[in-house]
């Protein structure tokens, strides 16, 4: 008799990814709202922090480096620019801040394993934030490249978690133009094929949350 199979809790805060610096900057006033008080985790020199000021209600921009806060403070004076790690939790707790916006931007190589668990400690230590904009080609080849099933593929689900992902469909085989996009895929690991939510789960189960692609013409 065929298990059950385990049931984890896929819900979290949506994530945006993106590919590069150009994106990262030209999506904050898509995401960002007057209302909104954010932190950029590996601002460099302030030029997306800059940027996010001019649409946020508040924007704290931290990098471990102390040559580049030092640039971003004497650039942008009007800006709080800090020098912590992006991964010293502790540290951005002190800050007190109920972030609801985090932007993170450090190094778009970094592999995809790491980022997903900064992601779910952020996740886990500011329960006011309800959304992230990553900056990493890696993670954005993944997402790309993924499809999440049965959720899009035949449109159901035995998960009351995963319900924001179902997606009705036509069929439970690939069609001709969808198998020929999941090959390219592979072979070439381009972003390929409609849009659609992706829930990225890691850790022991925890999820990262959902996350937008554009469709390519």
């Amino acid at each position: 008799m065929p298990g059950r199979g385990q049931r984890h809790d896929l819900s979290g805060v949506p994530v945006i990814v993106v590919e590069n610096v150009q994106d990262y900057r030209a999506c904050v006033p898509h995401y960002v709202t007057c209302d909104d008080i954010v932190l950029e985790a590996g601002a460099a020199q302030g030029c997306t922090t800059s940027v996010i000021f001019q649409h946020a209600a508040e924007v704290i921009g931290i990098d471990k480096s102390p040559f580049n806060t030092r640039v971003a403070q004497k650039r942008y004076p009007n800006i709080e620019f800090l020098e912590i790690d992006a991964a010293d939790i502790s540290a951005l707790q002190r800050l007190n801040k109920p972030f609801t916006k985090i932007f993170l931007d450090i190094s778009g190589s970094q592999p995809v394993g790491p980022l997903a668990q900064l992601l779910e400690k952020y996740e886990r230590a500011f329960p006011s934030v309800n959304l992230f904009v990553v900056k990493s080609y890696r993670m954005k080849k993944l997402v790309g490249c993924s499809t999440i099933f049965p959720e899009q593929v035949l449109g159901t689900t035995r998960n009351p978690t995963t319900e924001f992902m179902l997606q009705n469909a036509a069929s439970k085989t690939l069609s001709a133009p969808t198998s020929n996009k999941v090959r390219r895929c592979r072979s070439q690991g381009a972003a390929i094929g409609p849009a659609w939510l992706l829930a990225l789960a890691f850790g022991a189960g925890a999820a990262v949350g959902t996350m937008w692609r554009a469709q390519r013409m």
